[in-house]
């Protein structure tokens, strides 16, 4: 429900619940009577409001963020061609395989596997 027929709600049950109570103070059977009636009214409105709102609380919210991440290295980055360690032929990316945390090059032309290894950067 929107916040502002809730808050509607809100001001109607709280006006209810005092025009119900100067008349209840006020006495006579037909006044109790219709003091009560008000005093009721107004709880099933303030009961409605805090269960449509209890509804809305639960329902998923949609978030969405959007980050410009720039990637830079401390200095000139470049693209270098991979090269078997044994037959030095160019390797592409299907010849790198993840296993177990580790990546394993296979040799196409020569068929030597090893691990490769990153060299430091110092």
């Amino acid at each position: 429900m929107n916040r502002i027929i809730s808050a509607v709600l809100l001001f109607v049950a709280i006006f209810l619940i005092l025009l119900g109570a100067v008349f209840i103070i006020a006495g006579g059977t037909e006044n109790i009577v219709a003091g009560g009636v008000m005093v009721v009214i107004a709880i099933v409105l303030i009961y409605f409001s805090w269960q449509s709102e209890k509804v809305r609380a639960s329902q998923p919210k949609l978030i969405n963020q959007t980050f410009n991440v720039k990637m830079e290295g401390s200095g000139q980055l470049e693209q270098k061609q991979l090269k078997c360690k044994s037959c030095g032929a160019p390797l592409s990316d299907k010849d790198l395989k993840v296993i177990s945390g580790g990546i394993m090059v296979s040799c196409p032309y020569c068929g030597t596997k090893y691990a490769l290894e990153e060299a430091p950067k110092w």
